[in-house]
């Protein structure tokens, strides 16, 4: 009989996921404790001994009457005697009227042996620091904090005053200590309350939206539906967008500025005439006039003022239909009462403008890409032209380039080079088949498969080689090398005909119109879909005003529960208001926990939120669309990667690396699920001017913290920055925002401007002043119209600083994004210019360095810089290696790529000679070597990967050299001859 215990069942994946983030989230609330605000409901011991957190004792004796009588003073107040679980901390930062413990423990409490003492005990849990200050208020990134929890914990460590004098500055310290009550410590609130009545759901009961979300459900296709609604213009991305309204999943991405929210709007109008509930997440919370005003059914909740506002005016509307059975428009004006179907002419008309709109942006579109086309070409046809006048048959390629025309010229593309160079890699091997009657048959077949294999790549006929095999591989060679003026010709006589058919502004001017035109039908669409939705709740009215009254008078009350709508009045609310906006996913005391209550969620700005917080708010939802920047980094959580990955680590049976608390937002995490099916938004309709900058050439940069480098500050360039902002705000600008890196710059720039407010004279500024935000680097999350950026690193920075601020460059461009009108940046150019990453910042240059002129580059082929892919395949030939070399060849290809795989080299088989010497090492060459390079293909030729420059040639010889070696050396490219088996040759050599 076996006596094996049964295995336990698998926890199933859903319930691992939830108990994953609600550990996160417990973790990340103790790890952020504060003080209680009452002082009735603490107890400060001042100047305490203290040997709990600093000595890491497990217990200690209170003896000192002064400390002793507060104790028992705070006991009695609090009437439970001397029993329970305490926090116990030390030491304390005051922020504003909070107070904060830095490091603490739970602790009981015992009577002494002694009168009047107490003697305080360590618990089981370890000890806990603040993450959650030391993190958002102090500014130390997650790197410092593990170094400052290492050092305190270690038994070498220095004391804590000149610990924290290291790592903290202009924070106010006090070195006492707190006890108060643990009640209510870790337990479960928020999105972590909501998590846990949602953990022991069973699969089949959870919406498909989560299933979809979590990868227990396979993502069905989005198809595009033309029947939407653009109640804004909109362009051809967001129309793809908006076109998806009715898709179960849906997820878009686009950086700032890219029309996103514009997109949402419309996604919500869709739905909304189609008498869909939705429920938009929408951070700033601001909705378009043109969507309001055609459809007043809209409630926005959020704070309790908002809230009880959008109630205010709900009950306005309702009011307003009160009267005869007609429909009463929002501004008071009556109309006679809609038909109960719909506006058939409406939408007959919205979705011919629909197909309108899309057959203008496709030849807008085409017109946009050969206006680009033929300004991206400009400076390729130069180079190609210049290689082409120092080319011995120049003539040659000439007369073949005058045969493209208007009608051929879109035959010629980029992807040819690559099935030209295949091609001909694999004929050369074919020249060497022998010459008997069968190997003569063989030829002749083998020159059909070329004439056939061009064909199939689309090449021109006039382009084809004739004669027999030995001809056409040469002049395949030929074609080869002609090929790059032939696609340059060709691509600029696309340009210019599309320039001629219709011009990029005319095509523009017929899209804007389409659009304004569209949106302008979507908008009555939109007002007819709620005037019919008034006559189907107009019989409930007076139940639904009734609930209204009764919801705005519990919150004039000042009752302490938020709603008291049962989920049947919130349902018959939603008859009247199926539009549900708030700016944050914190839903629960108003939106009923109910699955599906809604038929669309849109979240906007999905990249700001965290998972365990949106799957609440997912589980009411049929389907769900959420936008955002996924170049943009994660919010900033208090739990920290290592408390992350431990937590991680402690789940059995179920990878749940692709939902990662501290790294993956809903965005990120809809993008891995939509995969090919996401949409890409690619329009910027900020325009900003140009970044300016302000040089600080006295500026020296104070490192107050010596180990935390995030707390360096500037002062003279914190005035230069204020004076900024003063010159902004003077101009006119009445939204301005500053910006650092460096925590310790953020705090004195938030000190200098409140002043400056205090002392400005005129009340307007004032104002403007005082709502000046000031962000640390990852901090700024909506769009200002100027943004004013600290760099802080001046006389005095070390290489350190340099190297911090250089990886979080990424940081600095994003914030100078968020500036729609004007962005400055103020610093010191001399010292931030020795980072190169910075230094592109400064030249307003993000993309890479210019290529050098000389080498293996797309422009020398007649392609443009962002088709380097598609060069490197035609190098590389890979496809061909396997017909076009011998046994013997293939095997020093392979030993060659083993040999230098550490150096990022591009192996090229049978590359034209002439490519590899380029145009001016040709040229610099005797005619009979130049007409022997034309015709010269060395087994490989050895190119740097980053730089695409030649570095030597590799041959495989026995005796005489071959003219590929007589040519290098007069040309003066590295030449190597490898004797077949010779391998150890391969070994001695150095490129």
């Amino acid at each position: 009989m076996s006596t094996s215990k049964p295995s336990r069942p698998a926890v199933p994946f859903w319930t691992s996921l939830v108990q994953y983030y609600r550990n996160c989230l417990s973790r990340e609330q103790e790890l952020g404790i504060q003080v209680p605000a009452d002082p009735n409901a603490r107890v400060i011991l001042h100047r305490i001994e203290e040997h709990l957190v600093t000595r890491k004792a497990s217990t200690t004796i209170i003896s000192n009457p002064a400390h002793t009588q507060p104790i028992l003073a705070y006991l009695n107040r609090r009437g439970r005697g001397i029993g329970g679980t305490f926090i116990y901390g030390y030491p304390l930062v005051r922020e504003g009227e909070r107070l904060y413990p830095i490091c603490y423990t739970e602790v009981t409490l015992e009577p002494g042996t002694a009168p009047q003492t107490v003697v305080l005990t360590r618990g089981m849990r370890e000890l806990l620091f603040n993450r959650f200050y030391l993190r958002f208020a102090a500014g130390l990134t997650d790197a410092e904090i593990a170094e400052l929890q290492r050092s305190w914990l270690s038994s070498r460590g220095p004391e804590p005053v000149e610990l924290l004098n290291q790592f903290l500055a202009g924070v106010d310290l006090q070195y006492d200590a707190v006890l108060f009550g643990a009640e209510g410590f870790g337990q479960a609130r928020g999105p972590a309350r909501e998590l846990q009545l949602m953990e022991q759901l069973r699969k089949d009961r959870l919406p498909d939206g989560i299933r979809i979300f979590s990868g227990e459900q396979g993502l069905p296709a989005a198809r595009p539906n033309d029947d939407y609604l653009a109640i804004q213009p909109l362009d051809a991305d967001q129309v793809q967008v908006v076109k998806r309204w009715r898709a179960p999943f849906l997820a878009v991405s686009g950086p700032a500025g890219s029309g996103k929210s514009r997109a949402a709007a419309c996604l919500v109008a869709s739905a909304a005439a189609a008498g869909q509930r939705v429920l938009w997440v929408s951070p700033d919370g601001q909705l378009p006039d043109e969507l309001l005003a055609a459809f007043p059914g809209v409630l926005r909740i959020g704070s309790k003022e908002a809230w009880l506002a959008s109630l205010q005016r709900a009950l306005e509307v309702l009011e307003a239909l009160r009267g005869p059975e007609e429909a009463v428009h929002p501004d008071g004006a009556t109309r006679p009462e809609e038909p109960a179907s719909p506006d058939e002419a409406l939408a007959a008309e919205s979705r011919e403008l629909a197909r309108e709109l899309d057959r203008l942006q496709a030849e807008e579109r085409q017109a946009s890409a050969l206006a680009d086309l033929g300004k991206a070409m400009a400076p390729v046809a130069g180079r190609v032209e210049a290689d082409l006048a120092r080319h011995p048959r120049r003539d040659w390629i000439a007369a073949l380039a005058g045969r493209i025309t208007e009608a051929n010229a879109d035959q010629f593309r980029p992807e040819q080079l690559a099935a030209l160079r295949d091609l001909h890699v694999r004929a050369l091997s074919w020249t060497e088949e022998g010459g008997s009657l069968g190997a003569r048959l063989a030829q002749m077949r083998r020159a059909g498969q070329i004439k056939s294999a061009l064909r199939q790549a689309g090449i021109p006929e006039f382009c084809h080689p004739e004669g027999d095999l030995p001809a056409q591989v040469e002049g395949l060679g030929l074609l080869l090398q002609a090929y790059p003026l032939l696609l340059t010709r060709a691509r600029q006589i696309q340009a210019q005909a599309g320039t001629r058919r219709r011009s990029l502004a005319e095509a523009a001017a017929a899209v804007q119109d389409a659009a304004r035109r569209k949106a302008e039908v979507d908008r009555r669409r939109l007002e007819a879909a709620w005037l019919q939705r008034v006559a189907r709740f107009r019989p409930h009215l007076d139940q639904i005003i009734a609930s209204v009254k009764a919801e705005i008078a519990s919150l004039e009350r000042g009752d302490d529960r938020r709603s008291i709508l049962t989920r049947q009045r919130f349902s018959d609310l939603l008859a009247a208001f199926p539009v549900v906006v708030t700016p944050h996913l914190a839903v629960a005391g108003i939106v009923p926990n109910e699955p599906e209550m809604f038929d669309l969620l849109v979240v906007d700005d999905a990249h700001r939120l965290q998972i365990p917080a949106f799957l609440p708010v997912l589980y009411r939802a049929k389907h769900v669309a959420l936008l955002g920047d996924e170049s943009a980094p994660p919010p900033v959580t208090a739990l920290g990667p290592d408390e992350d990955a431990r937590l991680l680590n402690q789940v059995e049976g179920h990878n749940l690396a692709p939902f990662t608390y501290t790294e993956m937002t809903p965005l990120h995490r809809a993008l891995a699920v939509a995969g090919p099916q996401t949409r890409r938004l690619s329009g910027r309709y900020q325009a900003r001017l140009e970044t300016q900058f302000t040089n600080v050439a006295d500026g020296q940069t104070q490192f107050a913290a010596p180990a935390a480098i995030s707390q360096a500050r500037n002062p003279l360039e914190a005035r230069a920055v204020l004076l900024q902002v003063a010159h902004l705000v003077e101009a006119g600008v009445d939204d301005v925002a500053i910006v650092s890196p460096f925590s310790g710059q953020v705090r004195l720039l938030r000190q200098l401007l409140e002043r400056l407010a205090q002392a400005e004279r005129d009340p307007a500024r004032t104002q403007v002043l005082a709502r000046v935000p000031v962000y640390p680097a990852d901090g700024i999350t909506r769009k200002h119209r100027a943004v004013v950026l600290s760099l802080v690193l001046a006389a005095g920075a070390t290489p350190e600083g340099l190297a911090w601020l250089e990886e979080r460059r990424g940081l600095v461009r994003r914030a100078l994004d968020c500036a729609t009108e004007q962005a400055v940046i103020v610093g010191h150019r001399a010292t931030l210019e020795q980072a190169p990453g910075l230094a592109e910042i400064l030249d307003g240059a993000a993309g890479a360095a210019e290529a050098p002129a000389g080498g293996l580059q797309p422009e020398a082929f007649g392609l443009l810089p962002t088709e380097r892919e598609t060069l490197v395949s035609a190098l590389t030939a890979t496809d061909a290696i396997p017909e076009g070399l011998t046994a013997s060849e293939r095997e020093l290809l392979n030993r060659l790529s083993v040999r230098l795989r550490q150096r990022g080299v591009l192996l090229a088989p049978r590359l034209p000679l002439a490519w590899a010497l380029g145009a001016e090492r040709l040229a610099a060459l005797p005619p009979t070597r130049q007409e022997a390079a034309l015709t010269t293909y060395p087994l490989v030729t050895v190119i740097d990967g980053e730089q695409l420059m030649p570095l030597a040639v590799v041959e495989l010889e026995q005796g005489e050299p071959g003219p590929a070696a007589v040519i290098c050396a007069e040309a003066g490219l590295q030449y190597l001859a490898v004797p077949p088996g010779d391998w150890d040759r391969l070994r001695e050599w150095q490129l």
